[in-house]
């Protein structure tokens, strides 16, 4: 909370901001906590000026109530679903990767979800047109990869280099360095001086696991705190600028032999969505088993199958429908 300050209110003069301090009171939040009867006997402060200041205070500070309906317009005019570039997975997902929510992407090493996170980089930058910051912080991210699913994929006219151009990546191996660049991104939204961050839609953090999971456990007893502060971070950052966040985590499996992801609990419930990846359990070792685990919307445990190939997971034969009725894609807005 704000320190106090000579001048937030005309009775908060100097001579009364020391006699509050002397008293302990050094916050606006240990002023409006603390009884106006209680603060009066510690302090050598008229009942009236007090009463002054915590009116002023109260009003400059305070969150006033909003009204449902009001919030729920304000949510509507300002939520939009990306597309993911395949139909299957937009149907699983209730028509894609909602703005101002997190989806989580959790499996084994191996199980494509840095292949899908990759195509759905590419679909979003081509097909949408919009601009997407790339957290990778493993070392997997590749340039050659999005190239390559971009020219496999049919339906891109777009020049190569103008739609990679749309995607941001950034190499972050350090949690710190995490919370640094998403602080210095919602900064640069705000400033909407930067073309890049002013059509900024979607944030990938490829994997979250890799950078906080080493500080958890053992003697390290700030790796908990680290880990809500990540998550605080990338609540604010999706919700108060409606960015749809895209995240990858491990998987363990609990007593039950369950998958659950990694983290610990306090983790498993910071996502709004989350999906399962795994082999399909079928001859094609490139078909990969999306399995819902938890959602707002739809029911848990519904699945789907994709096939990961050059093209990532997008879906060819619905790009050439686009291409061949000379459409052009966006974000679908939530009441359109």
């Amino acid at each position: 909370m704000a320190p106090l300050k000579v001048g937030m209110c005309p009775a908060l003069t100097a001579e009364v901001l020391d006699s509050l301090r002397n008293s302990g009171i050094k916050t606006v939040l240990d002023y409006v906590c603390m009884d106006l009867e209680l603060m009066i006997t510690k302090c050598n402060v008229s009942y009236k000026d007090l009463v002054a200041i915590r009116k002023v205070l109260l009003a400059q500070y305070s969150a006033f109530p909003v009204r449902g309906d009001s919030w729920y317009e304000e949510i509507l005019s300002t939520m939009a679903i990306l597309s993911t570039g395949n139909s299957r997975l937009d149907d699983l997902l209730d028509g894609g990767i909602f703005t101002g929510e997190l989806t989580e992407l959790i499996g084994a090493p191996g199980s494509g979800k840095t292949q899908i996170c990759m195509s759905i980089a590419v679909h979003v930058a081509s097909r949408l047109q919009q601009n997407i910051l790339y957290i990778d912080t493993t070392g997997a991210c590749s340039g050659h990869r999005l190239q390559e699913i971009l020219q496999t994929s049919a339906g891109y006219k777009e020049a190569t280099p103008t739609a990679l151009s749309r995607i941001g990546c950034r190499k972050i191996f350090d949690p710190f360095q995490l919370l640094d660049l998403l602080d210095k991104t919602k900064a640069a939204i705000s400033k909407q001086d930067d073309p890049f961050y002013s059509k900024l839609k979607l944030v990938i953090v490829d994997s979250v696991a890799a950078v906080i999971a080493p500080t958890l456990g053992g003697l390290q007893t700030e790796g908990h705190a680290i880990m809500l502060n990540v998550s605080r971070q990338l609540k604010a950052l999706s919700s108060e600028h409606a960015i749809a966040v895209l995240m990858t985590n491990n998987v363990v499996h609990g007593g039950s032999g369950d998958p659950w992801p990694g983290l610990g609990r306090s983790w498993q419930h910071v996502p709004n969505t989350r999906l399962l990846v795994r082999g399909a359990g079928t001859p094609d070792a490139q078909e990969r088993e999306m399995v819902l685990l938890k959602s707002s919307r739809l029911p848990r445990y519904l699945s789907t199958t994709l096939k990961l190939t050059a093209g990532g997971i997008l879906d060819l034969h619905t790009h050439m429908d686009h291409e061949e009725q000379g459409q052009q894609e966006g974000p679908i807005t939530r009441n359109s």
